[in-house]
């Protein structure tokens, strides 16, 4: 079999900062500390989201849902790349989402996490209140996706500037109208919105504040936009899909973990180009601490179920030069199996970017701070977590029993902690990958835990995570990473 370089097929992941780089972020903002001492974090009476949305503007269709996790369908994979008809559809990712958890004052550990519906829900869609509640009929009305163009964005920025305060409703397009922003008076404008009252008094979908006031008001030339810490405000994407999610809609019965009280805004935007960016996508968190309590050794984690055509032949590595987790086929073809295509001879690599992580306590930004691996089917060990303590193991560089993740081998009972696994070019036969090991490791259904921290989450207090998904196909006919 045929070896292509690592840093060749992946190099696409420098695109990240040429098309990240013109943008800028809102500073954190911090609330009044509350004196209350209760570290209980009540739960409310939602129900589990439902709703479904595709980001869909270049050459991937990407499934979105409003319940903290994403790229399926509850039972098939939907983060289809490339693009078809959807008739017999290619797809990298099974399914993904946003873990969270960290240790109270009194040294309690939070979690809230998703994997798969059936295993239950830590996530409930809408914004927390002041006091971190939230109820089922908010629960409900923001159980929806909010979607813009970047088309229908340069229509609104043309009408603001040829008609100024001549502009009329009907010149603004209805996914820049109906921005879920603060203070937002034209969201009833939205038909699917016709009959309910949305009240947005707080900080939601961001926007470009034109006159300063901290209202948006698209008729005054207010505009959404991609938040992030440096570069032109400006800047926004060809789609953006806004929603909000919060873990104390209800029990948890994912992780069976306490609930934290956080609040996630959630932006997945693309761009439509004619370079490899039309084959990325890219999502932006925002974790609000809407409880009065900090969260003390807080971790957030991107995790992510890659298929990558057939399930059950990948293979998982990472860049830690790039804060990028990896999954490659380990076979020389992508057969079909089950109800899943397979990509044939003609095999990619997708890549999950940790492109922008939390500020840590000493006020630098942190990376990918750990990649970790577990196996669909493997021994209880190295298994799907169960339990929050199972899930708080693989954000901190621990096997699900509480081993720690070690140097060599398949990473388990070795003798040096590692808080990175595999990370060598797996083309690199003196590196340590999962080719290096596949004597002792067949390619297999893989999921891995991209991971940042620890930091400490204030009270009101916003931190932010921005990751990539990169897509590439190298031209070739059986051609694979590991060496013959």
């Amino acid at each position: 079999m045929k070896t292509i370089s690592l840093n060749m097929a992946l190099c696409t992941g420098f695109l990240l900062a040429s098309v990240l780089a013109y943008s800028k972020e809102n500073v954190n903002k911090t609330g009044k500390a509350n004196s209350h001492v209760s570290y209980k974090t009540d739960a409310g009476n939602c129900v589990a989201s439902t709703a479904q949305f595709d980001l869909d503007i270049n050459n991937v269709r990407a499934r979105l849902l409003a319940g903290g996790d994403l790229w399926w369908n509850f039972s098939d994979p939907k983060y289809e790349v490339p693009k078809g008809d959807g008739t017999h559809p290619l797809c990298a990712i099974f399914a993904g989402a946003v873990w969270i958890s960290g240790m109270d004052a009194g040294g309690n550990l939070k979690c809230a996490g998703q994997r798969y519906r059936q295993e239950g829900n830590d996530y409930w869609p809408g914004p927390l209140n002041s006091s971190g509640n939230i109820d089922a009929a908010l629960c409900s009305q923001y159980d929806r996706h909010f979607n813009v163009y970047g088309a229908d964005i340069a229509t609104a920025q043309a009408a603001f500037l040829t008609k100024g305060s001549g502009i009329q409703l009907a010149d603004i397009p209805k996914g820049v109208l109906a921005w879920p922003a603060k203070g937002n008076q034209y969201l009833a404008t939205d038909p699917t919105l016709i009959g309910q009252t949305f009240n947005v008094t707080d900080n939601l979908a961001p926007f470009k504040d034109v006159d300063g006031d901290g209202i948006y008001d698209p008729m005054k030339g207010d505009f959404p936009v991609i938040p992030f810490r440096t570069g032109d405000e400006k800047a926004y994407g060809d789609q953006m899909v806004f929603w909000v999610f919060n873990d104390a809609g209800n029990i948890h019965t994912a992780t069976n973990g306490q609930a934290i009280g956080v609040q996630v805004n959630a932006l997945a935007f693309s761009f439509a180009t004619t370079d490899d960016i039309n084959n990325m996508t890219f999502y932006k968190y925002e974790f609000i601490n809407k409880s009065p309590n900090k969260l003390f050794q807080t971790y957030v984690s991107q995790w992510v179920d890659p298929d990558l055509g057939c399930a059950f032949d990948d293979r998982v590595g990472c860049d830690t030069t790039r804060s990028l987790g990896f999954c490659y086929n380990g076979e020389a073809i992508d057969a079909p199996c089950g109800s899943e295509n397979g990509y044939l001879a003609q095999l990619p690599i997708v890549g999950v970017d940790f492109f922008e992580g939390p500020i840590a306590d000493n006020d630098s930004q942190l990376g990918m701070t750990s990649f970790v691996y577990f196996t669909n089917g493997a021994v209880p060990a190295q298994a799907d977590p169960l339990s929050a303590a199972q899930y708080r193991n693989y954000q901190t560089g621990f096997w699900a029993d509480g081993t720690p993740f070690t140097q060599g081998g398949i990473g388990y009972n070795g003798t040096v902690k590692t808080n990175y696994i595999f990370p060598g070019n797996p083309s690199d036969p003196l590196g340590w990958s999962e080719c290096s090991v596949a004597s002792i490791l067949a390619a297999q259904d893989r999921r891995f835990v991209q991971s940042s921290g620890p930091f400490t989450l204030k009270p009101g207090v916003s931190q932010f995570v921005t990751v990539g998904v990169v897509f590439v196909r190298p031209p070739g006919n059986g051609v694979g990473l590991c060496p013959d």
